[in-house]
């Protein structure tokens, strides 16, 4: 029953990266259909995952207070229509709204599975749990690199994101009738009721919580910056990559998060030591391939360009043993609170990152794609060198 009604949760989760993760493969198609430049670009990405940001800290309270069932339910509803509206309309503003209501939903998935997790699995088997989570919002990010883009060229605009709203809003349903918050109803002196505020200062008072924020900030964020907006556009003009190959090298990237999650559930979930050590040294890995990005003139050979993509994959991958890190340091009680807080970490940068790179490509439209890149990506670099020396500094002596 456990695995049932997580599995459930995991499969919203999955739907949710796959929107979230859409318009990276989307971005050529978005730009011809709204008539948008890369900074207008870099808008819809960053306020869909500044909505995301902002409604961190609810939902991990939401978790915590409403339950899962009702929250993921609702967080369904409101990516299908997220989707709708992002597929019918030919409007910057309409598509401004259609990726606005997509970060709604989406803020709502991670951290309530998250919560079906502590709640239905034994705090020792959490970290386990939490990495596969991870694993299955990788297999909706595989659904949203290759397939969606053979469905794009081969289904059209309208109906490719129509047809994931209708899946959507059946999914939906389905966490409805089957997701149950816990195995039992909570006693009352279970489940403390304590003021906002005081979770909220219990929470951040932890080391491990204010650790776990840091690596969130450097691994997830890197990842989405790669492949929920800019790896297409950055693959297509600066590296003469096909539409095709964009597909299929964002797959590549994708396929790391995969066997990162996997490995960090396997090996290093719920080792306190291990786990601070291996993502430091993750994390000055993920550096050193932005560096190279960066640092790297003109087009990068094939071989260097798909271990890049594995690289940041695995760091994406890397960053589900922050909630592993938070959960262990918080209270059963505070875990969807915290959970939100860590959240905020790699979106937080995740949106700086967005306007940075769309500012600056702007500001540089007249040098060739391949040197304005590695300009735009030199604020990336920058922001994970100070998450990094973060990490350095509250780790486990």
């Amino acid at each position: 029953m456990a695995w049932l009604i997580w599995g459930v949760g995991a499969l919203c989760y999955c739907t949710a990266m796959f929107h979230r993760a859409g318009l990276g493969v989307a971005a050529p198609e978005a730009i011809q259909r709204f008539g948008a430049g890369p900074a207008v670009l870099s808008l819809f990405s960053a306020l869909q995952l500044g909505v995301y940001l902002a409604l961190q800290v609810p939902s991990g309270l939401l978790a915590d207070r409403l339950g899962p069932r009702k929250v993921i339910t609702g967080g369904m509803a409101a990516l299908a229509a997220g989707s709708a509206v992002f597929a019918l309309s030919g409007s910057i503003l309409g598509g401004i709204a259609g990726r606005m209501l997509i970060g709604f939903g989406d803020a709502f998935m991670f951290t309530n599975v998250l919560r079906l997790a502590a709640h239905w699995f034994p705090p020792h088997r959490y970290g386990r749990v939490a990495a596969i989570t991870g694993l299955a919002g990788g297999l909706g990010q595989v659904a949203s690199t290759l397939p969606l883009g053979l469905a794009l060229h081969g289904l059209g605009w309208v109906p490719t994101f129509v047809g994931a709203a209708v899946l959507t809003g059946a999914l939906a349903v389905l966490a409805a009738v089957v997701i149950r918050d816990r195995a039992e109803p909570a006693e009352p002196a279970a489940q403390p009721r304590e003021p906002i505020g005081r979770t909220l200062r219990h929470v951040t008072a932890q080391r491990g919580t204010r650790h776990a924020f840091w690596v969130h900030f450097v691994l997830m964020a890197q990842f989405l910056a790669m492949t929920t907006l800019w790896g297409g556009p950055w693959l297509t003009a600066a590296q003469g990559r096909g539409t095709t190959e964009v597909g299929s090298l964002l797959l590549v990237s994708v396929v790391g998060f995969i066997a990162g999650s996997w490995f960090a559930g396997q090996y290093v979930a719920g080792r306190p030591l291990r786990r601070d050590r291996y993502t430091l040294g993750l994390s000055a890995a993920v550096v050193a391939v932005w560096a190279l990005l960066v640092g790297w003139p003109g087009m990068l050979p094939t071989p260097v360009l798909v271990v890049a993509l594995v690289v940041i994959g695995a760091g994406g991958g890397g960053a589900m043993l922050a909630f592993d890190a938070a959960r262990l340091a918080n209270a059963e009680h505070r875990s969807g609170t915290a959970s939100g807080v860590v959240n905020m970490g790699g979106f937080t940068a995740a949106v700086l990152i967005q306007l940075l790179v769309g500012g600056v490509l702007q500001a540089v439209a007249f040098l060739p794609a391949a040197l304005a890149y590695r300009w735009a990506f030199a604020p990336v670099l920058m922001l994970l060198v100070a998450g990094v020396l973060a990490q350095w500094r509250l780790r486990q002596r």
